[in-house]
Protein backbone atom coordinates (compact mmCIF):
# COMPACT_ATOMS: atom_id res chain seq x y z
CA UNK A 1 0.00 0.00 0.00
CA UNK A 2 1.08 3.57 -0.70
CA UNK A 3 0.02 5.31 2.51
CA UNK A 4 2.00 8.47 1.64
CA UNK A 5 0.06 8.93 -1.59
CA UNK A 6 -3.30 8.26 0.08
CA UNK A 7 -2.71 10.71 2.89
CA UNK A 8 -1.59 13.33 0.39
CA UNK A 9 -4.70 12.72 -1.71
CA UNK A 10 -6.92 13.28 1.31
CA UNK A 11 -5.15 16.57 2.00
CA UNK A 12 -5.52 17.68 -1.62
CA UNK A 13 -9.26 16.96 -1.65
CA UNK A 14 -9.69 19.30 1.31
CA UNK A 15 -7.98 22.23 -0.42
CA UNK A 16 -9.76 24.66 -2.72
CA UNK A 17 -7.98 23.83 -5.95
CA UNK A 18 -8.82 22.07 -9.21
CA UNK A 19 -6.08 19.61 -10.19
CA UNK A 20 -5.41 18.43 -13.72
CA UNK A 21 -5.31 14.64 -13.68
CA UNK A 22 -2.53 12.83 -15.55
CA UNK A 23 -3.42 9.63 -17.38
CA UNK A 24 -0.84 7.09 -16.16
CA UNK A 25 -0.61 3.51 -17.35
CA UNK A 26 2.76 2.00 -16.36
CA UNK A 27 5.55 2.63 -13.83
CA UNK A 28 7.49 5.05 -16.06
CA UNK A 29 4.46 7.22 -16.79
CA UNK A 30 3.64 7.29 -13.08
CA UNK A 31 7.15 8.51 -12.24
CA UNK A 32 7.21 11.03 -15.07
CA UNK A 33 3.88 12.54 -14.07
CA UNK A 34 5.03 12.93 -10.46
CA UNK A 35 8.40 14.39 -11.46
CA UNK A 36 6.83 16.89 -13.86
CA UNK A 37 4.57 18.16 -11.11
CA UNK A 38 1.18 16.51 -11.46
CA UNK A 39 -0.57 16.05 -8.13
CA UNK A 40 -2.83 13.17 -9.15
CA UNK A 41 -2.98 10.48 -11.83
CA UNK A 42 -5.54 7.99 -13.09
CA UNK A 43 -5.33 4.46 -14.45
CA UNK A 44 -8.29 4.35 -16.81
CA UNK A 45 -10.16 1.14 -17.48
CA UNK A 46 -10.00 1.57 -21.26
CA UNK A 47 -6.24 2.14 -21.13
CA UNK A 48 -5.71 -0.80 -18.76
CA UNK A 49 -7.64 -3.03 -21.18
CA UNK A 50 -5.42 -1.95 -24.07
CA UNK A 51 -2.25 -2.31 -21.99
CA UNK A 52 -3.09 -5.76 -20.62
CA UNK A 53 -5.09 -7.37 -23.43
CA UNK A 54 -4.76 -5.19 -26.51
CA UNK A 55 -8.55 -5.00 -26.78
CA UNK A 56 -10.95 -2.06 -26.62
CA UNK A 57 -13.04 -1.26 -23.57
CA UNK A 58 -15.58 -4.09 -24.00
CA UNK A 59 -15.52 -5.41 -20.41
CA UNK A 60 -13.03 -8.23 -20.96
CA UNK A 61 -10.48 -7.01 -18.41
CA UNK A 62 -10.79 -8.90 -15.13
CA UNK A 63 -10.44 -7.47 -11.65
CA UNK A 64 -7.20 -9.40 -11.09
CA UNK A 65 -5.70 -8.03 -14.30
CA UNK A 66 -6.66 -4.49 -13.34
CA UNK A 67 -5.31 -4.92 -9.80
CA UNK A 68 -1.99 -6.25 -11.11
CA UNK A 69 -1.57 -3.28 -13.43
CA UNK A 70 -2.63 -0.88 -10.67
CA UNK A 71 -0.07 -2.39 -8.31
CA UNK A 72 2.75 -1.70 -10.75
CA UNK A 73 1.60 1.85 -11.44
CA UNK A 74 0.91 2.77 -7.81
CA UNK A 75 4.10 1.30 -6.36
CA UNK A 76 6.35 3.10 -8.85
CA UNK A 77 5.99 6.54 -7.24
CA UNK A 78 4.27 8.53 -4.52
CA UNK A 79 1.81 10.02 -7.02
CA UNK A 80 -1.76 9.53 -5.77
CA UNK A 81 -3.44 7.32 -8.39
CA UNK A 82 -7.15 7.01 -9.08
CA UNK A 83 -8.10 3.58 -10.41
CA UNK A 84 -11.16 3.19 -12.60
CA UNK A 85 -13.10 0.36 -10.96
CA UNK A 86 -15.79 0.27 -13.66
CA UNK A 87 -19.04 -0.86 -12.01
CA UNK A 88 -17.22 -2.92 -9.38
CA UNK A 89 -17.28 -6.01 -11.59
CA UNK A 90 -20.78 -7.08 -10.60
CA UNK A 91 -23.14 -6.77 -7.67
CA UNK A 92 -22.49 -5.44 -4.17
CA UNK A 93 -20.42 -8.47 -3.19
CA UNK A 94 -18.22 -8.02 -6.24
CA UNK A 95 -17.88 -4.34 -5.38
CA UNK A 96 -16.56 -5.24 -1.93
CA UNK A 97 -13.98 -7.54 -3.51
CA UNK A 98 -12.97 -4.82 -5.98
CA UNK A 99 -12.44 -2.35 -3.15
CA UNK A 100 -10.32 -4.84 -1.22
CA UNK A 101 -8.15 -5.71 -4.24
CA UNK A 102 -7.56 -2.14 -5.43
CA UNK A 103 -6.96 -0.85 -1.91
CA UNK A 104 -4.34 -3.58 -1.46
CA UNK A 105 -2.86 -2.69 -4.87
CA UNK A 106 -2.06 0.80 -3.60
CA UNK A 107 -4.73 2.94 -5.23
CA UNK A 108 -5.50 6.23 -3.53
CA UNK A 109 -8.99 6.49 -5.02
CA UNK A 110 -11.38 4.06 -6.66
CA UNK A 111 -14.23 5.23 -8.88
CA UNK A 112 -17.35 3.06 -9.09
CA UNK A 113 -19.92 3.75 -11.79
CA UNK A 114 -23.64 3.15 -12.12
CA UNK A 115 -23.59 1.39 -15.49
CA UNK A 116 -24.74 -2.13 -16.35
CA UNK A 117 -21.68 -4.08 -17.45
CA UNK A 118 -21.07 -6.13 -19.47
CA UNK A 119 -23.51 -4.93 -22.07
CA UNK A 120 -26.50 -7.32 -22.23
CA UNK A 121 -27.36 -9.31 -25.34
CA UNK A 122 -29.11 -6.97 -27.79
CA UNK A 123 -28.99 -4.31 -25.10
CA UNK A 124 -28.49 -0.57 -25.61
CA UNK A 125 -25.00 0.90 -25.64
CA UNK A 126 -25.58 2.39 -22.18
CA UNK A 127 -27.86 1.22 -19.39
CA UNK A 128 -27.89 2.40 -15.80
CA UNK A 129 -28.70 0.50 -12.65
CA UNK A 130 -31.43 1.90 -10.44
CA UNK A 131 -30.64 4.61 -7.93
CA UNK A 132 -31.47 2.16 -5.15
CA UNK A 133 -28.98 -0.41 -6.40
CA UNK A 134 -26.39 2.29 -6.93
CA UNK A 135 -26.72 3.37 -3.31
CA UNK A 136 -26.51 -0.23 -2.10
CA UNK A 137 -23.32 -0.88 -4.05
CA UNK A 138 -21.68 2.30 -2.77
CA UNK A 139 -22.58 1.48 0.83
CA UNK A 140 -21.03 -1.96 0.31
CA UNK A 141 -17.88 -0.30 -1.02
CA UNK A 142 -17.60 1.95 2.03
CA UNK A 143 -18.11 -1.05 4.32
CA UNK A 144 -15.34 -3.01 2.57
CA UNK A 145 -12.75 -0.25 2.96
CA UNK A 146 -10.07 -0.96 5.57
CA UNK A 147 -7.81 2.08 5.25
CA UNK A 148 -9.80 5.24 6.07
CA UNK A 149 -7.41 7.23 3.86
CA UNK A 150 -8.53 5.23 0.81
CA UNK A 151 -11.10 7.36 -1.05
CA UNK A 152 -14.19 6.14 -2.88
CA UNK A 153 -15.81 8.23 -5.61
CA UNK A 154 -19.27 7.50 -7.00
CA UNK A 155 -19.16 7.87 -10.78
CA UNK A 156 -22.33 8.43 -12.77
CA UNK A 157 -22.95 8.27 -16.50
CA UNK A 158 -26.47 9.66 -16.22
CA UNK A 159 -25.62 12.72 -18.35
CA UNK A 160 -25.20 10.46 -21.38
CA UNK A 161 -28.75 9.17 -21.43
CA UNK A 162 -30.88 10.87 -18.78
CA UNK A 163 -32.28 14.37 -18.18
CA UNK A 164 -30.51 16.65 -15.75
CA UNK A 165 -33.07 16.03 -12.99
CA UNK A 166 -32.24 12.33 -13.02
CA UNK A 167 -28.53 13.11 -12.76
CA UNK A 168 -29.13 15.43 -9.81
CA UNK A 169 -31.24 12.77 -8.11
CA UNK A 170 -28.36 10.33 -8.41
CA UNK A 171 -25.78 12.86 -7.21
CA UNK A 172 -27.84 13.63 -4.11
CA UNK A 173 -28.54 9.96 -3.39
CA UNK A 174 -24.94 8.84 -3.86
CA UNK A 175 -23.72 11.69 -1.65
CA UNK A 176 -25.60 10.14 1.26
CA UNK A 177 -23.84 6.76 1.12
CA UNK A 178 -20.57 7.68 2.84
CA UNK A 179 -18.47 8.05 -0.31
CA UNK A 180 -15.78 10.72 -0.50
CA UNK A 181 -16.56 12.32 -3.85
CA UNK A 182 -18.72 12.36 -6.97
CA UNK A 183 -17.36 11.74 -10.47
CA UNK A 184 -19.35 13.11 -13.42
CA UNK A 185 -18.70 11.60 -16.85
CA UNK A 186 -19.32 13.52 -20.07
CA UNK A 187 -19.87 16.98 -18.62
CA UNK A 188 -19.66 19.80 -21.18
CA UNK A 189 -22.09 22.48 -19.97
CA UNK A 190 -21.27 25.18 -17.42
CA UNK A 191 -24.88 25.64 -16.34
CA UNK A 192 -25.30 21.93 -15.64
CA UNK A 193 -22.05 21.95 -13.69
CA UNK A 194 -23.33 24.78 -11.51
CA UNK A 195 -26.45 22.78 -10.65
CA UNK A 196 -24.41 19.67 -9.92
CA UNK A 197 -22.17 21.66 -7.60
CA UNK A 198 -25.24 22.92 -5.73
CA UNK A 199 -26.57 19.35 -5.32
CA UNK A 200 -23.68 18.03 -3.21
CA UNK A 201 -21.10 19.18 -0.71
CA UNK A 202 -18.66 16.46 -1.77
CA UNK A 203 -15.58 17.06 -3.95
CA UNK A 204 -16.25 16.70 -7.66
CA UNK A 205 -14.23 14.93 -10.32
CA UNK A 206 -15.03 15.78 -13.95
CA UNK A 207 -14.27 13.59 -16.98
CA UNK A 208 -14.60 15.03 -20.46
CA UNK A 209 -13.05 14.57 -23.88
CA UNK A 210 -12.09 17.07 -26.52
CA UNK A 211 -12.17 20.85 -26.39
CA UNK A 212 -14.64 21.48 -23.55
CA UNK A 213 -14.72 24.85 -21.81
CA UNK A 214 -16.01 24.48 -18.26
CA UNK A 215 -14.15 27.47 -16.85
CA UNK A 216 -10.72 28.29 -15.50
CA UNK A 217 -9.15 26.14 -12.79
CA UNK A 218 -9.98 28.84 -10.23
CA UNK A 219 -13.60 28.97 -11.37
CA UNK A 220 -13.88 25.20 -11.19
CA UNK A 221 -12.31 25.15 -7.74
CA UNK A 222 -14.97 27.56 -6.50
CA UNK A 223 -17.60 25.03 -7.62
CA UNK A 224 -15.94 22.32 -5.54
CA UNK A 225 -14.29 20.65 -8.54
CA UNK A 226 -11.10 19.09 -7.27
CA UNK A 227 -10.06 16.84 -10.17
CA UNK A 228 -10.35 17.37 -13.93
CA UNK A 229 -9.52 14.69 -16.51
CA UNK A 230 -9.63 15.48 -20.21
CA UNK A 231 -9.00 12.20 -22.01
CA UNK A 232 -5.96 9.93 -22.10
CA UNK A 233 -3.65 11.92 -24.36
CA UNK A 234 -0.34 10.61 -22.89
CA UNK A 235 -1.25 7.02 -23.76
CA UNK A 236 -2.53 8.03 -27.18
CA UNK A 237 0.65 9.95 -27.96
CA UNK A 238 2.76 6.95 -26.93
CA UNK A 239 0.81 4.75 -29.35
CA UNK A 240 1.47 7.20 -32.18
CA UNK A 241 5.19 7.31 -31.35
CA UNK A 242 5.47 3.51 -31.35
CA UNK A 243 3.70 3.25 -34.69
CA UNK A 244 5.90 5.91 -36.29
CA UNK A 245 9.06 4.29 -34.88
CA UNK A 246 8.14 0.86 -36.26
CA UNK A 247 7.36 2.28 -39.69
CA UNK A 248 10.67 4.15 -39.83
CA UNK A 249 12.63 1.08 -38.71
CA UNK A 250 10.87 -1.19 -41.18
CA UNK A 251 10.77 1.05 -44.26
CA UNK A 252 13.74 3.33 -43.65
CA UNK A 253 13.97 6.08 -46.25
CA UNK A 254 10.95 4.66 -48.06
CA UNK A 255 8.69 5.68 -45.21
CA UNK A 256 6.76 8.81 -46.05
CA UNK A 257 5.04 9.91 -42.87
CA UNK A 258 1.33 10.50 -43.10
CA UNK A 259 -0.12 11.52 -39.80
CA UNK A 260 -2.39 8.85 -38.36
CA UNK A 261 -4.51 9.64 -35.35
CA UNK A 262 -4.04 7.61 -32.20
CA UNK A 263 -7.69 6.64 -32.38
CA UNK A 264 -7.23 5.19 -35.87
CA UNK A 265 -4.16 3.20 -34.82
CA UNK A 266 -5.79 1.88 -31.66
CA UNK A 267 -8.97 0.98 -33.53
CA UNK A 268 -7.05 -0.90 -36.22
CA UNK A 269 -4.92 -3.02 -33.92
CA UNK A 270 -7.30 -3.52 -31.03
CA UNK A 271 -10.08 -4.65 -33.33
CA UNK A 272 -7.87 -7.10 -35.14
CA UNK A 273 -8.20 -9.44 -32.15
CA UNK A 274 -10.43 -12.51 -32.14
CA UNK A 275 -13.03 -10.86 -29.91
CA UNK A 276 -14.15 -8.28 -32.48
CA UNK A 277 -16.15 -10.64 -34.71
CA UNK A 278 -17.50 -12.53 -31.71
CA UNK A 279 -18.67 -9.28 -30.12
CA UNK A 280 -20.47 -8.23 -33.30
CA UNK A 281 -22.04 -11.63 -34.02
CA UNK A 282 -23.07 -12.78 -30.56
CA UNK A 283 -23.47 -9.71 -28.35
CA UNK A 284 -24.55 -6.84 -30.60
CA UNK A 285 -26.12 -8.38 -33.77
CA UNK A 286 -26.14 -5.98 -36.69
CA UNK A 287 -29.89 -5.48 -36.73
CA UNK A 288 -29.98 -4.50 -33.05
CA UNK A 289 -26.90 -2.30 -32.65
CA UNK A 290 -27.56 1.09 -31.12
Amino acid sequence: MNSIARSHMRELLETEQCMTCASVFDPLSSRMAESIGFKVGILGGSVASLMSLGVPDITLLTLNELANQARRVCSASDLPVIVDGDNGYGNSLNVMRAVEELEYAGASVITLEDTILPRPFKGPALSLISVEEGKTKLKAAVKARKDPAFSIFARTHALESQPLDELLTRVKAYSETGVDGICIFGISDKDKLAKISEATDLPLMLISYGDVDLGTPDELAQQNVRIRLNGHRPYEESVKAIYRSYMELHLGNEYSETEKSAQDIIKKYSQSCKYSDITTDFIFPANTQT
